[in-house]
């Protein structure tokens, strides 16, 4: 029964549940001071307290309101969420059936989580008083070197410079003068906003455009002011990024901003000097390895307009834009879009729900679209723009299909048309890339005597031993330990290190070709902060002869000196137990391959595998990937999984197998008989044990979206109460991964 009281706010709290909660606002609190989008500082539980976001104000509530806390502090004067942000974040909680706390916990920086100020840092800066500019600066006394070095410096930004700008131009031992000068009354302090400066470099021109570059550019910039979505289906290295810089070109002209996502951090430095050379503009970066602080700014400068440009990984998503005027997810196929624990949001979708709301085009580009994207352009719900041809004179690379069935390629990671061809492009001083998707050594280690096999202690995984520390590791929970000299077993004294990562390819390579200039780029050997940049930059430069690397080499890189790319092992792929392994595995090899022949030397491309007269490997190689996703489409169509039905994954977790399953079949019988919705399982995941955890899963399926998301709604609130400390539960709505 609803309490009548004159004011009652209605705080998300970051918490795993499901509702708001109801607070009173402090004594003496106008009406006006709270608005939507504010944050405050909440007690929540007997002696904790939490900073929560304002949902908004009531005058009822469903609590007696003697039993209602107070809320401690306003920490906003102002809504540091715009009406349009909030309601994004309500929608995406709804849609995702994820706690909203922690839905606007996800999307906030961590400073803002925690209370910090939501405004723009003021730097110190100096800046020239009257005095000092009318100083000759030759009538200094000829050991005030540092004097004139500074008032020369002041005069070339009347406006003023931070502090640390000066210092960085100059010494670090100017501070001594700066307080001299400071006396002198020829200089005085001033606070400055902290905005991002425009680098002083050459600025490229615009490429010229081909035709069907042209037609998108001139469709997409018809529609600048209405949600109009396309798919920029174009081959490697066709230009789509040209595309992408000249429509955003008058975006910044409409005074309008543009936000761009990019799947890989690794990707994120080479894209935005791309655009630092073609823009005089501030560019604001998001991902993970940049600092809290740098996260902070680039939010706040996006949110309020200063910066035209936003280049990000997943996350960046749900960075603020004061006047959206359009956004791009490049290589929108990429799994890494969508977040695999916790809020398990999609940001490519997210990007398309953004611009439907702010009225703005969205153009989703790849090389190889996900399946589901062109179900969508096929349904006429996208554009679909197709780039047939590389940019330029480049073309496309031819393919060879190597059977390793043979007998003399049992123990050999190279083929020997593989090492022909190697040789030939050293020969030609050309680069080579070879791509095998297992870091590491070796990923097993056998006993042949009694069949032993190093498993995870935690985990349903084979150990894989990695020479560079030799360790043996487990990819998934991290877990690590010293090389067994004996079999643990039967104690026989001998073991075999069986299959092939990066590090014996590499090995291998060193032993085959001794004079060539090998690099390794893996997460491992680009763990360090700007690692990769450092060797990408070694690449480029024409130091490199081979490179040797996982999935990482195959997004988005240009190499113009690589003519031959030899795909190790890819077969993984082929026999895999989720419905779309075949489809990553295909997009997989179409953009490694890409990376061939970009300039002026055609490419060539061997592939090696164990199933060389596979129907959908051997399509994809002679009629391409549009051939090959029109016949996985069928297939898809048959089996009724998406794009032509829904999914929602219920995953659970315990620490006894028993368990697991019997909070499965417990949730099973909460939920109301649905003949338009099928339940398939409890059955364990692919990969039971991870982590010491007892891994099993419920998928639900409905050809409507709506009609599967009604029931969700109905049968989560009956969950939490089946749990306990020993289980935990999350519901995964269009899951990418059913492993």
């Amino acid at each position: 029964m609803s309490k009548k009281n004159s004011l009652i706010l209605q705080v998300a709290v970051p918490k795993p549940l499901y509702s708001h909660f109801d607070y009173l606002p402090p004594v003496g609190i106008k009406r006006n001071q709270l608005q939507p989008g504010i944050r405050l500082r909440v007690p929540f539980g007997k002696k904790q307290t939490y900073v929560g976001m304002l949902l908004g104000v009531a005058e009822t509530t469903t609590v007696a309101v003697e039993k209602l806390k107070a809320v401690k502090e306003i920490i906003d004067k102002v809504p540091i969420l715009s009406e349009e942000s909030l309601n994004l974040l309500q929608w995406a909680s709804r849609y995702y059936h994820h706690p909203i706390g922690e839905v606007i916990r996800t999307a906030l920086p961590t400073s803002l989580n925690k209370g910090l100020s939501a405004e723009i840092p003021l730097l110190r800066g100096w800046k020239l008083t009257a005095e000092g500019l009318a100083q000759p600066l030759d009538k200094l006394p000829k050991n005030a070197h540092r004097q004139q070095a500074v008032l020369n410096f002041l005069r070339q930004h009347p406006q003023g410079i931070s502090h640390i700008a000066i210092i960085n131009q100059l010494s670090t031992h100017i501070n001594a003068t700066l307080r001299t000068l400071e006396k002198k009354e020829w200089i005085r302090h001033q606070l400055m906003a902290n905005t991002p400066k425009v680098v002083d470099i050459p600025q490229s021109p615009p490429l010229q455009l081909n035709a069907a570059q042209t037609k998108v550019v001139n469709q997409v910039l018809a529609q600048l002011r209405q949600f109009s979505p396309g798919l920029l289906d174009g081959v490697t290295g066709s230009g789509k990024t040209e595309v992408y810089l000249q429509i955003i070109q008058k975006v910044i002209e409409a005074d309008r901003q543009a936000l761009i996502l990019v799947p890989e951090i690794n990707l994120t430095p080479q894209i935005v000097n791309r655009f630092k050379r073609r823009f005089a503009v501030p560019i604001g970066v998001w991902h993970s390895k940049l600092t809290v602080q740098e996260r902070l700014h680039t939010w706040l400068l996006a949110r309020d307009g200063i910066t035209p440009i936003v280049i990000g990984t997943r996350s960046a998503i749900w960075t603020p834009l004061a006047r959206p005027g359009i956004f791009i997810v490049d290589e929108e196929h990429d799994p890494s879009y969508k977040q695999q624990d916790h809020f398990r949001y999609s940001a490519r979708d997210i990007a398309v729900v953004r611009a439907q709301r702010a009225q703005v085009p969205i153009l989703l580009g790849s090389a190889t679209p996900s399946l589901d994207t062109l179900y969508n352009a096929q349904q006429q719900r996208y554009e679909h723009f197709v780039l047939p041809e590389r940019a330029g004179i480049a073309v496309h690379p031819t393919f060879h299909l190597v059977d390793m069935r043979l007998p003399s390629y049992k123990k050999e990671s190279l083929s020997l048309p593989l090492k022909k061809a190697i040789s030939q492009r050293l020969a030609a001083h050309q680069q080579v890339l070879l791509f095998i998707n297992r870091r590491g050594y070796a990923p097993l280690l056998m006993c042949y005597k009694c069949g032993w096999v190093a498993f995870c202690q935690h985990c349903d995984a084979r150990l894989t031993y990695h020479e560079s520390n030799q360790r043996l590791f487990c990819h998934h929970c991290g877990d690590s330990r010293l090389l067994d000299t004996q079999c643990p077993n039967c104690q026989h004294p001998k073991l075999f290190l069986l299959g092939q990562g990066t590090e014996r390819v590499e090995e291998q390579l060193q032993k085959q070709f001794p004079d060539a200039r090998i690099l390794r780029i893996d997460s491992d050997s680009t763990r360090r902060k700007y690692a990769m940049e450092k060797l990408l930059e070694r690449i480029h430069k024409g130091e490199v002869d081979i490179l040797v690397g996982t999935q990482m080499l195959a997004k988005g890189h240009h190499f113009p000196k690589v003519t031959l790319v030899g795909v190790i092992n890819i077969d993984g792929g082929l026999y895999g137990v989720d419905f779309r392994d075949t489809e990553r595995m295909a997009q997989l090899l179409v953009q490694v391959a890409g990376r061939a022949g970009r300039a002026n030397e055609p490419g060539e491309v061997i592939i090696q595998t164990y199933h060389p007269d596979h129907p959908l490997l051997t399509r994809l190689i002679r009629q391409g990937y549009a051939t090959f996703a029109e016949a996985a489409l069928k297939e898809r169509q048959t089996a009724a999984f998406p794009p032509f039905s829904r999914l929602a994954l219920l995953r659970v977790e315990a620490t006894e197998r028993d368990k697991a399953m019997d909070f499965l079949n417990k949730a099973k019988m909460q939920i109301q008989q649905c003949d338009e919705v099928q339940l398939w399982g409890p059955v364990a995941a692919p990969m039971e044990r991870r982590d010491k955890w007892y891994r099993a899963q419920i998928l639900l399926q409905s050809e409507q979206r709506d009609v599967l998301h009604r029931l969700l709604s109905q049968w989560l609130p009956t969950l939490p109460a089946l749990a306990s400390h020993s289980v935990r539960w999350s519901l995964d709505v269009d899951p990418q991964d059913l492993h």
